[in-house]
Order: structure tokens, then C-alpha cells, then sequence
């Protein structure tokens, strides 16, 4: 009795909402060709302080960022909101924001890295573009 109800739901809903198959043509050309890649890697870092940092994009946790890590997305072209914090609270670095654009077709290389000015009493963490030709 319940796979009935649940079949006849499942119909209702179809009905309703008017769905109907269309066929979908793969182009595999042009689906590869219209998004960006972001490579995000990071360095060793400061001897002896292991961690991971928190690596944010437009708000969403893109996830952990370990020494001599990497992380590789794909995005649709358009303007980013970067953002790297270390969630270990003890250590007090401080995180940063960067702003970047990504066009069809086009790699952006960030390196991410932590540091310490001279007369600053706080690590902070650094994100710099690598140029490749």
C-alpha cells in the first residue's frame, strides 16, 4: 500500500510540474573550454608549526590547506572572493582577503604563504600570484 501511494505521488508530481525528456546533445569541446582553473598551493611554511588553513571562496569552505598542498578548482568565469584563515587559535595569525577575476580558458596561480614583518608581533599569511608564461 505505501509503494502505491508513493508511485502515485511520484506521477502527480511529474504531471504537475509538466516535465518531459528532451535529448541533450554533449559538446565536449565547448563544456571544457568555458571555465577557468584556480591552483591554489601552498608552501612549507614555518618550520615546526603544522597545521592547516581554511580556504574560503565567495563564503563557501573550498577546504583545508595543508604544507606542500594543492588544491585545484574549476570555475566559471566571473570575480572571486578568496579568503585564507588559520583556525588554530593559539597561534593568533592573522588571515587575509583577496579579490581576483577569472576568464574562459585562464589558469590563476596563488601561493599561499605565512610571515612575519619585522617589529610585528603576529604571523600573518600571505597570498601572492605566480606569473607563468
Amino acid at each position: 500500500m505505501v509503494r502505491l501511494f508513493q508511485i502515485f505521488t511520484l506521477v502527480f508530481i511529474f504531471i504537475s510540474n509538466d516535465v518531459g525528456a528532451s535529448p541533450q546533445y554533449l559538446n565536449v569541446a565547448s563544456k571544457a573550454s568555458d571555465h577557468g582553473t584556480l591552483v591554489l598551493g601552498r608552501s612549507t611554511g614555518i618550520p615546526g608549526m603544522f597545521g592547516r588553513f581554511t580556504v574560503i571562496l565567495n563564503g563557501k569552505v573550498l577546504g583545508m590547506l595543508g604544507e606542500n598542498q594543492i588544491i585545484k578548482k574549476r570555475l566559471t568565469p566571473g570575480r572571486y572572493t578568496l579568503t585564507i584563515r588559520d583556525d588554530v587559535e593559539y597561534r593568533k595569525f592573522l588571515g587575509t582577503t583577496v579579490r581576483f577575476s577569472i576568464d574562459t580558458e585562464q589558469k590563476k596561480y596563488l601561493i599561499v604563504n605565512s610571515e612575519k614583518k619585522a617589529f610585528a608581533s603576529h604571523y600573518r599569511i600571505v597570498v601572492k600570484r605566480v606569473k607563468r608564461d
